[in-house]
């Protein structure tokens, strides 16, 4: 009897709309024909899901790998305040406080492969190969077990595009981005075939960065670079094409985003905002983008959206009072929802979510649930959740913009992530009904496998799933 696989093949920030006019205009043929044959045999098919809050890849696939909402994984945004200041950290995979999907397999037995995913670098030890994402400093760090970097250097194997590259040269972005994808298919392959594998998941970045530097070109239909953002996702589906030929008809997979994509009408510095609003007085000195006057600032922000007050006791240089936190938090709620578009009165922000409202257990942390002495056990996970999480309308895209002059203004970013058109692709594995969330995913992935998921995982019927309404 044959064991059970199952196949992963993510691409970051592909959204829900674009995937639909590209498979109906019959542009990913391979795709297409995938949707067709799952949905004929009610296998499955093309759906939306929902991706998570905040909406960026390292808090989303965090969620996927582990099964559960940020108050327990305790991944939050992309960058943190270091515990001891006002000082950046880079969460990543030693910050994780939960098993993910290749350590659960792996104690069930299982042989694993993951390559590129956000959030598994450095990569955990596991029954099989585990690949880290754009995080890894070099090829020479970036694998488990040590011993596959040498492979990786050999086909001079990319980590990740170079985004700074494609805020100079769009032309020398799209060249770089098709070296990184050839390596990343060309590295898949080879490990199909040299691993043993139950479970294989290999993850595709380049969709993301071309989004974020081309979107807006691509949908006014500018003639030099919509026909290269078309060619791009031509070329997925070309190793898509490749995949399912390798793979059958047989077993079991899942094609899917962690977020959508929309363009952007406005970067919105918020950093600036509460600085103008009076919340955040910046240093004299400005070296980051958390370069705050603790002893004058009563809150702060990271991106995207993340909002902290500056709590005595919590905080190393905190001046809000605990029994003045709620009250703190209210009024900060009232002048984000304020914010608006100067050129067209738009509101910016959409609603802004206590952090109990998101993550649990951990986030209990409102006005009725403060835990004794809370800054003695404000470390951990607890330390770092957000107070308050402002999610803006499509088109407002949130940053820092702490030595900034405007609050509003506009780069060479053309697409920001979107939280509502994430997108999935399945055959022969059995989703939940309904509407569809990133978290949701582990579970059903561990059963199609024969593993019972842990009982603290998340899922249906999770807070989670419920904000919005």
């Amino acid at each position: 009897m044959n064991r059970p696989r199952l196949m992963v093949l993510s691409i970051d920030g592909v959204p829900f709309g674009l995937l639909e006019r590209f498979l109906a205009g019959g542009r990913m043929p391979n795709l297409a024909g995938l949707v067709e044959q799952a949905s004929a045999g009610g296998q499955g098919g093309l759906r939306p899901m929902r991706s998570a809050q905040p909406t960026v890849s390292c808090v989303a696939w965090s969620s996927y790998m582990t099964g559960c909402n940020p108050g327990k994984h305790g991944i939050f945004g992309f960058i943190d305040r270091r515990e001891d200041g006002y000082e950046l950290s880079f969460p990543n995979s030693r910050m994780m406080a939960v098993e993910h999907l290749w350590e659960i397999l792996s104690k069930a037995g299982k042989r694993v492969f993951g390559m590129n995913v956000p959030a598994t670098y450095p990569p955990r030890p596991v029954n099989g190969v585990l690949i880290g994402g754009f995080l890894a400093p070099s090829v020479d760090k970036c694998a488990y077990p040590a011993d596959v970097s040498g492979y990786l250097k050999q086909i001079d194997y990319q980590i990740d595009s170079d985004a700074a590259l494609a805020r100079k040269d769009k032309r020398a972005m799209l060249g770089n981005l098709d070296k990184t994808l050839d390596t990343r298919m060309e590295a898949m392959f080879h490990f199909l075939d040299a691993e043993p594998w139950d479970f294989f998941h290999t993850h595709i970045m380049g969709t993301d960065r071309i989004n974020h530097f081309l979107l807006e070109k691509y949908e006014q239909g500018d003639p030099q670079f919509a026909p290269a953002f078309e060619r791009y996702y031509r070329r997925i589906d070309e190793a898509v094409g490749r995949l399912l030929d390798r793979l059958g008809d047989d077993t079991p997979l899942l094609i899917f985003s962690d977020h959508g994509f929309c363009p952007i009408k406005q970067e919105v510095q918020l950093s600036r905002y509460l600085i103008e609003t009076g919340w955040t007085v910046p240093a004299t000195t400005l070296r980051h983008p958390l370069s705050i006057d603790p002893a004058r600032s009563k809150a702060y922000c990271l991106i995207p959206g993340r909002i902290f007050v500056n709590l005595k006791g919590r905080e190393p240089g905190g001046i809000v009072p605990l029994e003045e936190y709620q009250q703190t938090r209210l009024k900060l709620k009232e002048d984000l929802l304020q914010l608006k578009d100067p050129a067209t009165g738009e509101p910016v922000i959409r609603k802004v979510m206590m952090r109990e409202d998101l993550y649990w257990p951990a986030g209990s942390f409102g006005v009725d649930a403060l835990p004794p002495e809370p800054v003695a056990r404000a470390g951990g996970v607890f330390g770092r959740a957000a107070d308050l999480i402002a999610i803006p309308h499509d088109g407002y895209d949130l940053k820092l913009g702490l030595a900034g002059n405007t609050v509003f203004q506009r780069t060479e970013l053309e697409g920001m992530h979107t939280y509502h058109d994430a997108a999935m692709i399945s055959r022969g594995v059995e989703l939940p009904a309904g509407d569809l969330e990133i978290l949701m995913l582990a579970q059903p992935i561990l059963r199609q496998l024969g593993v019972e998921p842990p009982q603290d995982m998340d899922g249906v019927g999770s807070a989670v799933t419920s904000w919005e309404n």
